[in-house]
């Protein structure tokens, strides 16, 4: 993974982007933060982890969207 300083996080499902994206992969909204706290990453969307936070496909997401 690149640096955290070369994401935004999506307000609306926490998934990390590049800084470049317009839209968000994962659920399509446009609405983005630069001011995000830790990081959890999803390889398995069947996962204990993934199903407690709701979380619909793998990637990497924000624990805290400020």
């Amino acid at each position: 993974m690149r640096r955290a300083s070369a994401f935004k996080a999506c307000r609306k499902c926490k998934y990390l982007v590049q800084k470049k994206e317009t839209k968000c992969p994962v659920c399509g909204s446009e609405s983005f933060s630069d001011r995000w706290r830790g990081l959890v990453v999803i390889i398995d969307r069947d996962s204990f982890v993934a199903e407690l936070l709701e979380i619909p496909q793998e990637g990497y997401y924000a624990v805290k969207v400020l």
